[in-house]
């Protein structure tokens, strides 16, 4: 099973605890942007950041009568998340060194780095996945989207659609501050492009987690997709960077699809998707 507790977070209070937390991440995150402006910030920075999204998903869930244990599933649950985020992976490698052998363009045989140093990219992961992946998505998926199918009925399919759109958006512009602050990128075809992909990552992880629950699993993507673990070496050109994320967007909930039924033939774990169709069946 992928998810440890197949009822839904109960959530007390209105938009005000969710609409402050978002406000008051944006205004921190934009602090630390103007007092360290590089696209790596120093270690204990991206701790202490990490450390406090964290918090801020605890701390907003505990106001609103939610216990920490509905945003960290069981480490039991891990096997499932393994096997499916292996079998991505697995896949995922055997195509793109089917291009390279092929003689695809962007594709060549020669060993990745992930393969020339498996230790570093090991320690790499770890810490995304820590320090980056685990805390955004405590805060975008185990709380603020969550407590927007809440707030938009919770039974229904619609509301959990409401939830993934919002947590989504709202993902999105979480990352305008470094764009704007820290890039001084402007407004433009760019930051369209940029946005577009943002929406669509968002959609992705939304998803996964209605389907599972997991924050373990929707973590494991996001920092696995930040690092890809690519065999081979692998660069796609510019111009497809929308197309493939459409693809491996597609595919990762593909995947995850197919590993909920084989987990749970009947549909049970199907999470907020399964739950809405069984409340409302006649939507």
């Amino acid at each position: 099973m992928f998810r440890s507790n197949s009822d839904p977070p109960t959530f007390g209070g209105g938009s005000t605890v969710p609409v402050a937390t978002y406000l008051l991440t944006i205004v921190v995150l934009s602090g630390l942007i103007l007092v360290s402006p590089s696209a790596s910030p120093p270690p204990l920075l991206g701790t202490a950041w990490g450390v406090f999204l964290v918090a801020l998903a605890l701390g907003a869930s505990k106001i609103e009568g939610v216990s920490p244990r509905s945003i960290f599933p069981s480490v039991r649950t891990l096997v499932p998340v393994v096997v499916t985020l292996g079998a991505f992976w697995a896949a995922y490698n055997l195509v793109v060194v089917g291009f390279a052998v092929g003689g695809v363009p962007g594709f060549e045989m020669s060993p990745s780095s992930v393969a020339a140093h498996p230790l570093r990219y090991l320690a790499v992961l770890l810490g995304s996945v820590l320090f980056t992946a685990i805390p955004e998505e405590s805060l975008f998926r185990a709380y603020l989207q969550e407590k927007f199918v809440s707030l938009a009925g919770g039974g229904s399919r619609r509301a959990v659609v409401t939830g993934i759109g919002v947590a989504t958006l709202l993902f999105a512009l979480f990352h305008l501050p470094r764009w704007f602050l820290a890039s001084g990128h402007g407004i433009g075809t760019s930051l369209a492009a940029r946005l577009l992909g943002l929406v669509l990552v968002g959609l992705t992880y939304g998803i996964a987690y209605a389907l599972t629950g997991n924050l373990w699993l929707v973590a494991l993507f996001h920092a696995t997709m930040n690092h890809p673990p690519f065999l081979v070496t692998v660069s796609y050109p510019p111009d497809l960077h929308l197309f493939v994320g459409v693809v491996e967007s597609a595919a990762i909930v593909a995947v995850v699809y197919a590993a909920v039924r084989v987990v749970d033939p009947d549909g049970a774990a199907l999470g907020g998707f399964q739950r809405a169709a069984s409340s409302a069946p006649g939507e």
